[in-house]
């Protein structure tokens, strides 16, 4: 094998560690959540379980994929900076009054964490020739961008019913009004200019 060939590989398996890293941390809270009591209480239950199947799932194939890049799982320092993303979430949430809104809003950082670096995995790969690590990118972030849009369309209703069992005299019916502001904020005309 080539320097230039062993350069490339080694490339695409430090894209790939480091992303395994991300999930693995990203998986610690969000386990979490899924057994926590206050999260079951809400709507969002189905939307950190499926954070959960789709984490466990990538960390599966990031697994393969790097073994067969020929890399190994991050270490050091890379693997304190993704500890301190998951379970940095994970303390926070345990303090809060209002967990399951804000445990949707770390888990949609998180999740936009991942996205970007799929994208950036995926720019790699596809630059380098190999398809195989970008069709895997192109698999995973297809799996992230419709939780990160679900939460965005369920955040809104969960404040409300936070702010509600606090005694707040909210008008849940305020949740579709900022549906619609997010959305147009995000729409590809708001985009454009």
């Amino acid at each position: 094998m080539s320097d230039t060939t062993t350069d490339q590989r080694h490339t695409v398996a430090t894209y790939l560690s480091d992303i395994l890293a991300l999930e693995k941390h990203i998986k610690a809270p969000i386990d979490s959540q899924v057994g926590s009591t206050d999260h079951q209480e809400s709507g969002a239950s189905a939307i950190f379980a499926k954070i959960q199947s789709t984490t466990d799932k990538h960390v599966t194939a990031l697994e393969a994929a790097l073994e067969a890049a020929g890399g190994s799982p991050a270490a050091g320092l890379k693997s304190a900076w993704a500890s301190l993303i998951g379970g940095g979430a994970a303390a926070v949430n345990n303090v809060r009054s209002t967990k399951v809104s804000k445990s949707l809003r770390d888990d949609y950082t998180a999740l936009g964490l991942a996205a970007i670096s799929y994208t950036m995995l995926h720019a790699t790969a596809a630059g380098l020739g190999d398809a195989a690590t970008a069709q895997l990118a192109k698999r995973h972030l297809d799996d992230i961008t419709p939780i990160i849009v679900e939460i965005s369309t369920a955040i809104p209703g969960v404040v409300l019913e936070e702010l509600a069992a606090d005694g707040e005299p909210v008008k849940i019916s305020a949740a579709e009004l900022t549906q619609e502001a997010s959305k147009s904020a995000w729409s590809a005309e708001n985009v454009r200019n």
